[in-house]
Order: C-alpha cells, then sequence, then structure tokens
C-alpha cells in the first residue's frame, strides 16, 4: 500500500461558545484543516486540526516526504532532525493522524486496537474553558456536563485574586456537586509561591483539588518541583506547552506528578517516557476528540479532556460518553468523518492533487 493522492480543505468554524483562560483572550471559532490521504489500495485516511498553515506549505511537505511512501514506513520511521529542521511542523499532527486512519482502515481494526489496546474506554472529565464568561453563562456550561453524567471537572484559575478563583470554584462545585472531582488550571499565571498559596486557599475553603495544570511558567523546573514538593494532596499536571526533550526534563527534575501529552505518534512517545518515571498521563483537548483512541490504548491515562466544543456539528459520527468514560468509536481507523454538509457550510479553500 501506497499513498497516491491527497485532498486538503480548511474550514472555519465557529465554537459553541467563546473559550479562554488566564491568558488568552476569547475565541470563538477555529480554522480547521481536513486532510484525506488516498492508498492506492482504495483506503482514505483522514486527519484533522486546528492549524493556521496555509494549504500550499502542507502541499508542499506532503509532495515532499508523504506522496509515494508507505503509511506504515511512516509511521515507524525513526528521525533525529538538527539545526534549521530542528522541532515539529505545526501541520505534523495533522499528518500524522491520518496516517494512523489510513493504516488502521487497511487492516481493518479500530485504531484503539492498532494501537494495542482492547478495551475503547478512558475516564474522561469535563473542561469548561470559561474563564472570560460570567457567573450565569458559566453555571449553563457546568450544567450541561452534570446533566451528561461527567464526575470531574476542571476549572480555569488565575484570576486577580485567590477570592476571584474561589468564587469561581464555588459555583462549579454547587453545580456538579459533592461528589465532583475539581481539577483546576492557571495557564503559568502564578509564582511558585503564589501557586502554593492559592492551592492553600482553595483547600482551607474546603475544595479538594485533585491535580492543578501547568501553575507557573514551562520552564521553571525547580519551581514547579518546589510547588509540587509543597502540595502533597494536591497532583501537579504539566507538560502541555513543551515538546519531547523538556517533558523528558520536567520528569528528570521531579516536576511532574502527572504529564500532559496530545497526538499519536508524539503521544505515545510521551506516554512511554513518562511510564520510565512511574508518572501517569492525561491526555489534552483533541479536535473531533480523536485522541480517545491513544488514550484508550495506553496505561495508566488518568483522564482525557472533553470540552464540548461542537466537534458533532462537524462529524458523522462523534466520539461518545457513557458513565463518565470516552469510548473510542469500533469502526475501522479512527471512525471520525467530516460531514459533506459541514464542508458545505463551513469550507472556506480546498486543493486537491490530481
Amino acid at each position: 500500500m501506497r499513498i497516491s493522492t491527497y485532498e486538503l480543505r480548511a474550514l472555519c468554524v465557529p465554537l459553541d461558545r467563546s473559550i479562554g483562560d488566564s491568558q488568552i483572550d476569547p475565541l470563538d471559532r477555529f480554522r480547521v484543516v481536513v486532510l484525506e490521504l488516498v492508498a492506492d489500495t482504495g483506503e482514505v485516511g483522514v486527519g484533522f486540526d486546528t492549524i493556521e498553515t496555509p494549504l500550499e506549505t502542507i502541499a508542499e511537505a506532503l509532495e515532499e516526504s508523504v506522496l509515494g511512501a508507505s503509511p506504515f514506513a511512516i509511521r515507524n520511521r525513526v528521525t533525529r532532525p538538527r539545526g534549521g529542521k530542528y522541532g515539529a511542523k505545526p501541520f505534523d499532527r495533522l499528518v500524522d493522524v491520518a496516517v494512523w486512519d489510513l493504516c488502521a482502515k487497511y487492516l481493518d481494526l479500530p485504531l484503539y486496537e492498532l494501537m494495542g489496546g482492547t478495551d475503547p474506554r478512558v475516564p474522561a472529565y469535563a473542561s469548561g474553558l470559561a474563564f472570560h464568561h460570567d457567573d450565569e453563562t458559566t453555571r449553563r456550561i457546568y450544567e450541561d456536563f452534570r446533566d451528561q453524567g461527567f464526575g470531574a471537572a476542571k476549572v480555569k484559575v488565575g484570576y486577580p485574586s485567590v477570592e476571584d478563583d474561589l468564587e469561581r470554584l464555588a459555583l462549579v462545585h454547587d453545580v456538579m456537586g459533592e461528589d465532583c472531582r475539581l481539577l483546576v488550571d492557571a495557564n503559568e499565571a502564578f509564582s511558585p509561591k503564589e501557586a502554593i498559596r492559592r492551592t492553600h486557599r482553595y483547600r482551607e475553603a474546603g475544595f479538594d483539588i485533585y491535580w492543578l495544570e501547568d501553575p507557573i511558567l514551562r520552564d521553571d523546573r525547580k519551581g514547579i518541583r518546589r510547588v509540587a514538593e509543597a502540595l502533597p494532596e494536591t497532583h501537579v499536571n504539566v507538560g502541555e506547552y513543551v515538546g519531547f526533550e523538556e517533558k523528558r526534563s520536567l520528569l528528570e527534575h521531579g516536576a511532574c506528578d502527572v504529564l500532559h501529552v496530545h497526538g499519536y505518534s508524539n503521544g505515545r512517545r510521551e506516554a512511554t517516557l513518562a511510564a520510565a518515571y512511574g508518572v501517569p498521563v492525561a491526555f489534552g483537548n483533541t479536535p473531533g476528540e480523536f485522541g480517545v483512541h491513544a488514550a484508550a490504548a495506553l496505561p495508566e491515562v488518568t483522564y482525557l479532556e472533553y470540552a464540548a466544543l461542537g466537534w458533532d456539528r462537524l462529524l458523522t459520527e462523534p466520539v461518545t460518553f457513557e458513565n463518565e468514560m470516552a469510548v473510542a468509536p469500533d469502526r475501522p481507523g479512527h471512525g471520525l468523518e467530516v460531514a459533506d454538509s459541514a464542508v458545505e457550510q463551513y469550507g472556506t479553500d480546498e486543493l486537491e492533487r490530481e
């Protein structure tokens, strides 16, 4: 099997609600790029991601290293980029998702099974991303999560005062109920001492915080370890904003209780690295929740993040949730197809290799 041709589309997709955090102004739409890789055996691998890269730039990369190649060879290829080639390109995950999908479809397997999984389910938590919303809107967001049966919820913190944080925590706790597990995410808003001080205040107010995510600057390894050591009853979740080598450094410095990972190939590599240090992982948001396959296939995955951003409007059959678990589709590949109606409604431009 070889990749013979491809098709690229860009969609401008409005979100069901605006999202943001302590560092990012509200976003109300995404640019979604959809890639279809067509094999000479007839299978079509689909990838999609939220990126701003021009279609022409992605096409150049596809022509150079993907067309004519075996998708299995691409997935097993080991590279060691240096100099100007160092670091991942913004569209690498887009290609990675499409190639994994193509391999699994060729073998007629659900992707989580190809990745070694035996159970399609993985625990999921509700992520409101509601930092900029007023109380009424925030309450509605978490009421929807509660009504779907979620038993864990993440709350954005990092407001000007700890009292503001406490008010938002109290609101979510009131909506979700006493048995809900609370997670907080500061998006690097604090200094080490402020992160420790605020988390103690959360606990003193009666909120048992399961994890504190990205409390301080991502490259302050000593500071993150200081926070983790000062908060023995709260896990420190880090790694969202750094690459593989930086994740390794966080683990080496003991500055990580839970490692945040993304994607298929990179997520699996990072989870393998974390396992060497006895550290569990959490899968962050992925478009359409495609990360459910890798999350379900790996051991010691604490949670998959779910933000309910409206991907159901794009996909013919979206990922489902049952009893606080995300369930990976049992269809060949990742099982997530972009609906023709969504392409017609939100499409902005396309590029096809004849």
